[in-house]
């Protein structure tokens, strides 16, 4: 097995399981959102999410 095309940089082969934020949901994180690169990502479901309505909003607009 060759392992042609895997990185070698550090944690580039690193798993990271988010879950979503909501309390007692315990749902795949799949739609994630920071304010900046040194705040901590939010993770949530897509039931969950909170700017559904500010993507359809921007979706509208155009």
């Amino acid at each position: 097995m060759s392992i042609e095309g895997h990185s070698t940089a550090p944690w580039a082969n690193v798993i990271a399981e988010h879950y979503c934020c909501v309390a007692g949901c315990a749902r795949w994180g799949s739609l994630g959102f920071s304010e900046s690169k040194t705040v901590d990502t939010r993770w949530w479901c897509a039931e969950h999410y909170p700017y559904w309505e500010e993507i359809k909003s921007r979706s509208n607009s155009k």
